[in-house]
């Protein structure tokens, strides 16, 4: 039994603001610490770390800078010197504020899809100069409230999308840039990759016939060739390890060498076969946001799925890392990082950003030390942007297309992973069909907002169909589920009249009334309705079938003593879950024509503390069970309680010896509560006993002109 008074919820409240109150000093100065992690690093940075960050950054920067000039023009539709924009403000700011030192920030092929298919859904037709500002103007706004949600701590948001989600959204999402990415390798123009999926694979399809044949060969010899150099030196890599490097460094091998063919084959600068173009030398085609209210108008709708997507990935990665390399990180720190990324990266022409899965395994496997690293990285891919402007002019364009298409192998969900969801939940694998299915027949966007919606909705309808069950005893003393649970035990008989009932979910608003419903059928289906068993006909309630029992058979069930309710799971209990609490019991009452005490047990400190306020534990003096007066319920534990918030006695009883009172009806084990149960039912039947005795006693035998005896007094029964 519990012996400790608990506080109330106000007196919780009080306690808490002046705990803040006297720690605010040390708190606000950890708090600000917190968001610097570089302070904890730096000052014991050494030589040794630098060389393992040098290596890392030099080999992140070979991988980085292909890779953003392809995913900056092939997939977010941008001039490609913004991808290498991107890829250095996100190298900078990030070294400073992250909590992980093995992410690398940038452009990314998922981020990058949705972007240009921002662009093409809020500004159909854009010119280059008009998605470049939307690209940016985007990355303000997601980068601004991702600060905020960093900021404040609110990243518990990132855990309402469960992994099978995001595995399917991905998945289509390499779907999806697989097809887009086919015409590029091919050199088929004029096909419009904004459409769908399944749109643009038709339109691929039928102009096959358009296909440029030099364009071919560079995008298939090179997709070929990464593929290649990948596995070759995954293979040799285990009798030489340097030979990782090299598979490290593939895109950028492949790039070097078709660079070098297309320059070659120049003529006047003019090849028969499409390359990148000009790149303005340095950083003089930096743009900045437009930061007017009607241009946001036009921004805002896009902000959702870039902010979903960019902080998904992130801490997908970050997590991962720090995993499989043994530290901690900081979600909410992580979110800080990201969101000074893209709001600050807005300032010099970046577009959305996040963690880079594919590169960060490179520089985790480069040996990186530190966060500097990526800071390394980011001159790297500063110095590109003044030295080889000239040199990326004849980067083929069909080569970018098979460095994005081999860089998305990344994005694809194991098979046995697929099996796995399937086997052990089918609701996990609905949802990745939804999100993979969405995003082939739809948008990024719009396979985004299903997939959260689809996790919304199995969360809520969780919450309202939780699981409810009556628990048994096993011989080696284990409260279980004899039904569900899958155990093939013998079970020990419950007392006699007393039902052990556990709900695992919080009780609130959106499962209570499912509560009362099925805690009142687990009653009918194992307790004898007893409550006219006294009553007159006349005084009966209209809605009292006396025959029912009769009719199921349940006339040898057992009456209904007690109730114990384990809430181990109980986290939350409202307003509207308590209410439930005080009518199932009074609908007992009722039942069973009889004060039918409630017992807890495993009841939380805030729970009990409501619990111990608002007595639902014994209702005889709350209720009247004579059911001739079905109607005059009183809850007045409820009424109680406003009237003690509004300053209002509601009884001349003192609150402690209310308080002191309850506490026997709380429970430390099942055990404990089964006896209490036993012996509160043991000595009612001994007052039920003696009442009756009474009531022959001092009966009165009145004879009716019919010839009937009606014995008069509280126990009636017509001869």
């Amino acid at each position: 039994m519990y012996h400790e008074k608990p506080l109330t919820q106000v007196q919780e409240i009080q306690q808490s603001l002046r705990d803040s109150f006297k720690n605010l000093p040390q708190s606000s100065k950890a708090y600000i610490k917190s968001l610097f992690p570089i302070a904890g690093w730096l000052p014991r940075y050494n030589s040794t770390w630098f060389v393992g960050d040098f290596i890392a950054g030099v080999t992140v920067a070979l991988v980085v800078i292909p890779q953003a000039i392809s995913y900056a023009s092939k997939l977010a539709n941008l001039p490609p010197e913004f991808g290498l924009y991107t890829s250095f403000i996100g190298a900078f700011i990030y070294a400073a504020f992250a909590t992980s030192k093995d992410v690398t920030i940038g452009p990314t092929a998922v981020l990058c899809l949705l972007v240009g298919q921002s662009v093409s859904t809020y500004i159909p037709n854009a010119k280059p100069a008009e998605a470049v500002i939307f690209a940016i103007s985007l990355s303000f706004w997601t980068g601004l409230i991702q600060l905020f949600v960093g900021l404040f701590r609110l990243g518990v948001v990132v855990d309402f999308v469960p992994v099978p989600v995001i595995a399917g959204f991905t998945s289509g999402a390499g779907i999806q840039i697989i097809i887009a990415q086919m015409a590029g390798l091919l050199g088929i123009p004029k096909i419009n990759t904004n459409n769908a999926p399944y749109q643009v694979l038709g339109d691929t399809l039928r102009a096959l016939n358009g296909v440029s044949k030099y364009d071919a060969i560079f995008g298939v010899a090179s997709l070929v060739a990464i593929i290649s150099i990948k596995y070759a030196m995954q293979h040799f890599a285990k009798r030489y390890p340097l030979l990782r490097f090299v598979g490290y460094l593939r895109n950028a091998i492949v790039l070097i060498i078709a660079t070098g063919i297309s320059y070659s084959l120049r003529d006047d600068k003019s090849v028969p076969f499409n390359m990148v173009k000009t790149i303005p030398y340095g950083l003089t085609n930096i743009q900045q946001a437009n930061l007017s209210t009607s241009y946001a108008a036009v921004v805002f709708p896009a902000v959702p799925a870039v902010f979903i997507v960019s902080i998904l990935e992130h801490i997908a990665v970050v997590k991962t890392y720090g995993r499989l390399n043994g530290y901690t990180t900081n979600n909410n720190q992580e979110i800080v990082a990201i969101g000074l990324t893209n709001f600050l990266g807005s300032f010099v022409g970046a577009f959305p950003a996040t963690g880079s899965f594919s590169r960060s395994a490179i520089k985790s496997a480069s040996g990186v030390r530190t966060p500097l690293g990526t800071f390394i990285t980011g001159v790297l891919v500063v110095i590109s942007l003044f030295t080889l402007t000239g040199v990326l002019y004849y980067i083929p364009n069909a080569t970018l297309c098979a460095i994005v298409i081999a860089a998305i192998s990344e994005l694809f969900v194991n098979f046995k992973i697929l099996k796995s969801l399937y086997e052990v939940e089918l609701t996990d694998f609905a949802g990745f069909l939804i999100a993979l299915l969405v995003s082939f027949v739809s948008s990024l966007e719009n396979a985004i907002y299903a997939a959260v919606g689809w996790s919304v909705l199995v969360l809520l309808l969780r919450i309202a169909r939780p699981k409810l069950s009556t628990l048994a005893r096993t011989t080696d003393g284990k409260w279980i589920n004899p039904i569900h649970d899958g155990y093939k035990k013998e079970f020990e008989k419950v007392p006699e009249g007393i039902l052990v009932f556990k709900i695992e979910e919080s009780l609130t608003y959106p499962n209570s009334s499912f509560f009362i419903d099925k805690l009142k059928e687990t009653v009918i289906d194992n307790f004898r309705y007893t409550s006219t068993r006294n009553v007159p006909k006349g005084e009966r309630s209209w809605s009292d079938d006396t025959e029912q029992p009769e009719r199921k058979g349940l006339t040898a069930l057992p009456p209904l003593r007690a109730v114990i309710l384990d809430f181990a799971a109980v986290n939350n209990l409202d307003y509207t879950g308590l209410q439930a609490l005080l009518d199932i019991r009074d609908d007992l009452v009722r039942y069973a024509g009889r004060n039918v005490p409630f017992h807890f047990v495993h009841v939380r400190k805030r729970q009990l503390n409501t619990l111990l306020r608002v007595p639902v534990a014994a209702s005889a003096s709350s209720v009247d069970a004579t059911p001739g007066a079905p109607n005059q319920v009183n809850n007045s534990p409820i009424q109680g309680l406003l009237q003690r918030l509004k300053g209002k006695r509601g009884s001349s009883v003192s609150e402690d010896a209310k308080v002191e009172k309850a506490l026997e009806y709380f429970h430390f084990t099942i055990d404990d509560a089964v006896e209490a149960a036993v012996e509160e039912t043991r000595e009612a039947r001994a007052d039920e006993s003696a009442a009756e005795m009474t009531d022959i006693i001092t009966t009165e035998l009145v004879p009716e002109p019919s010839g009937f005896v009606v014995a008069k007094g509280n126990s009636v029964e017509t001869l």
